[in-house]
Parts: structure tokens; sequence; C-alpha cells
């Protein structure tokens, strides 16, 4: 099964959306900052990261930039979660895959997930 590494800084918001991709059968990684993560999808190359924006240490924006021009990270698909009001844009201009509004709904984001990494 897929690997889905999140980084993600709110322990509730982490815990939950490991939780639920955990019982959709998914292999979960979590790191609490963007630094944290890019080391994660350095060591373990996950088949997508769930990217939050705002976050201590390294912010999102840096994580997904590292991983765009790394070149054994850049096939990742990369999912940005974010309430920050410039998510959408942000996401973009950076290369993420696509980009969810918090709050979301589950559903809505395992269909993300599904679309990019081909499950059904």
């Amino acid at each position: 099964m897929p690997t889905i590494l999140i980084i993600e800084d709110t322990d509730d918001m982490r815990t939950m959306l490991g939780t639920f991709l955990r019982r959709c059968g998914f292999e979960i990684l979590e790191a609490v900052n963007g630094l944290d993560g890019i080391k994660m999808a350095k060591t373990y190359i996950p088949s997508l990261v769930l990217l939050d924006l705002m976050m201590p240490v390294a912010q999102g924006d840096l994580a997904l930039g590292f991983i765009r021009s790394t070149p054994e990270l850049r096939h990742i698909p990369v999912i940005v979660t974010s309430a920050h009001p410039n998510a959408m844009r942000i996401a973009e201009q950076l290369g993420a895959n696509d980009c969810i509004i918090k709050p979301f709904s589950l559903g809505e984001l395992r269909e993300k997930i599904d679309t990019l990494i081909g499950v059904t």
C-alpha cells in the first residue's frame, strides 16, 4: 500500500489525518514541521505528501520548494492542506499537485489522494 507523509504541526489535525488514512489502508509517516518533513521525505521517499503551509522551524512553502528542487523527490505528488488565505495561489506557484482548504472533508481529501496516486 502507498505511503503518505503528513507534515502538520497541529497534533489534533495530524492525528485525525493519520487515523483516517491508516483506516483507508495507507502506511503513514508523520512530521511536525517542514524541516522534519524534508528529512523524512529524503529518507523514505513517500508516495504522496500532505503539507501544511504554516508551521514552525521550516514552513510548508520552504518544504515544498525543497521537494520540487530535489531530483529524487520532485516526482512525489504534494497536496497542500491549509487555512492560509492565499494557500491556492502559493500551492500553485510552488508546484503542488493540489490544494485543499481547511476545514475540509475527509472524503474530499481521499478523492484527491486517490486521483494523484491511482488508488481506487
